[in-house]
């Protein structure tokens, strides 16, 4: 266990006192800050999960060794073949910003194949493939406005990770992302990209 590198900067009050992630939020750091840094925003993360899971409002975390290299919350969040070859010794090797970049990339090549568009790119291709005015690629049946609506969201979403979350690690050249944080962005391109295979073509709809 090590020791911890961090001291309150105040008291716990009456609704923070019992929770785990209270002194890794209010704390400030010593002069040894550089020793714990890439472990805190993962315990932080585990330990908001874990309240929120005694108040019935979340699931168990992943684990998390803080010594490990992280294959375990990894492997666990991340299943799609292609998108694991593109990106598990990047992240693992604690390059986390090139990982969640990778990824995207992933995410657009694989898009552009379903989409059989060799022409489009980055948020223009999502939002051609996935409009939910003649999408090329259908998300569900495009009946009902529920449906509609997810069309719609699904659409924002794959166009809003090529802007937001590619294009900065792409265009800055010391772009810096925490395991935590890549870890949360690699699962949410893992179930995009599931989305992405299992939606179905127009023309066989």
């Amino acid at each position: 266990m090590c020791k911890s590198i961090f001291r309150p900067k105040r008291a716990p009050n009456r609704l923070t006192r019992f929770s785990r992630a209270w002194p890794g939020t209010c704390t400030q750091m010593s002069d040894a800050r550089s020793a714990g840094m890439a472990a805190r925003g993962h315990r932080i993360a585990v330990a908001i999960a874990l309240d929120a899971r005694e108040l019935g409002l979340g699931i168990s975390p992943p684990v998390l060794v803080d010594d490990g290299p992280g294959e375990l919350t990894y492997d666990q969040v991340v299943d799609d073949d292609e998108l694991r070859y593109s990106t598990r010794k990047l992240f693992l090797d604690g390059h986390y910003a090139q990982s969640v970049e990778e990824a995207c990339k992933c995410i657009n090549n694989v898009v552009k194949q379903l989409a059989n568009d060799a022409e489009r790119d980055g948020a223009k291709l999502m939002r051609r493939t996935f409009s939910p005015n003649n999408p090329v690629l259908k998300l569900n049946r495009l009946v009902t406005r529920s449906e509609k609506d997810q069309q719609q969201g699904y659409m924002d979403m794959f166009a809003g990770i090529m802007t937001g979350v590619r294009n900065p690690r792409a265009h800055e050249h010391a772009y810096l992302d925490d395991p935590a944080t890549a870890l949360e962005l690699l699962g949410f391109l893992n179930h995009l990209v599931r989305m992405a295979r299992t939606a179905a073509p127009l023309c066989n709809t």
